[in-house]
């Protein structure tokens, strides 16, 4: 970093909060760019070479406002409630202050004061993730600001993550204690891993039994999710298809049509492990038994990841000790390379002798 030629003049080139920033000096002198390097550097440091934006106009509240109208609304209903909570926590704290106010400092004595009011460290890592995001929605599209200081605190180390799933014997059981409406709830569950959201907003409009796919418009992380169904579910949705109700989008309603309460299917389901005798299981760890039943029968952790709509793999990788056989596997080629290999060049010394 530092002088650079183009052609006949001199450009500084120098980073600034993680940037690179190219300045003309608009001169072929070499000492006299060197001048004008420095009173630039100075003048970074000090803020007064680039426009601020808005960051010393706008406040925290203003930029939580204009995130929430353009981007939470996009959200699932879930995911779009959680902004609001952590908002309510935030806003206390911020709402007046300018952006370019918020420092890591203040920020880190947030997580302080969270921690003591006894909120989790997931909720904690809730709210500054809102907070993260809606700031590099600031300086990428609304020009606000030019820095993130959410970006430079840490986040709250998470407990290692509880996963439960059920046998085939326990599921069996299970399915059987529920009701007949309930019944091909929990079978779509278990056969896609989808969430019960999800599940409860399908309409038919995103069943397509031709192509034997599911299309899921809002998911968790707010992107579309396309999803092949086995014979199981096809042959389930077509038969409730068969019995739709007449004026119903959902795959999934009451008897006069309308989507049906996640707190009715919650106390139907809590019925049905009493009945079932199954303790420590939520509706959500449905889920978890699809993705583990996958690994467990040799299915390739990516396209798990894929199935599941995870952005990343580390959320998937929870179920990776489910597949120690496959694990084996992989070291077993290994094995099996170099044996062969070395058998390889011992049938090619035995040609010399």
């Amino acid at each position: 970093m530092g002088l650079i030629k183009r052609g006949q003049k001199w450009m500084i080139q120098l980073r600034h909060n993680g940037r690179l920033v190219r300045i003309a000096t608009g001169t072929s002198n070499k000492k006299l760019a060197q001048e004008i390097e420095a009173k630039r550097r100075i003048e970074l440091v000090e803020g007064k070479y680039f426009d601020k934006g808005q960051g010393d106009k706008k406040t925290f509240q203003d930029m939580a406002e204009k995130y929430m109208a353009e981007y939470a609304i996009k959200k699932a209903v879930k995911s779009m409630v959680r902004d609001q909570t952590s908002l309510k926590h935030l806003l206390p704290v911020f709402g007046g202050m300018c952006l370019n106010q918020i420092t890591p400092n203040q920020i880190n004595a947030y997580k302080i004061q969270r921690r003591n009011e006894g909120a989790s460290a997931k909720t904690i890592n809730h709210e500054l993730g809102f907070c993260k995001h809606a700031f590099n929605v600031g300086i990428r599209e609304w020009e606000w600001v030019r820095d993130n200081p959410f970006s430079r605190v840490s986040m709250e180390k998470l407990p290692q993550s509880r996963i439960r799933y059920l046998t085939r014997e326990e599921f069996e059981r299970l399915y059987q204690a529920c009701n007949n409406r309930l019944k091909p709830i929990v079978l779509l569950a278990v056969n896609s891993g989808i969430r019960l959201d999800n599940i409860l907003s399908l309409t038919w409009k995103q069943v397509d039994l031709q192509k034997s796919v599911i299309l899921l418009e809002h998911t968790k992380n707010g992107e579309r999710l396309g999803l092949p169904i086995n014979e199981t579910l096809k042959q389930l949705l077509t038969e409730l298809k068969r019995i739709r109700h007449i004026s119903s989008e959902y795959v999934f309603h009451t008897s006069t049509g309308t989507r049906f309460d996640g707190s009715k299917i919650g106390k139907w389901f809590r019925q049905a492990l009493k009945e079932a005798g199954i303790t420590d299981f939520r509706f959500h760890d449905l889920r978890h038994t699809f993705a583990s039943w996958l690994v467990q029968n040799g299915v390739d952790l990516y396209i798990v990841q894929r199935l599941l709509g995870h952005k990343t793999g580390e959320m998937t990788r929870r179920y990776a000790h489910l597949a120690p056989d496959n694990l084996r596997t992989g070291v077993i080629a290994v094995e099996n390379y170099l044996k062969h290999e070395s058998d390889h060049k011992s049938d090619h010394s035995e040609q010399f002798v």
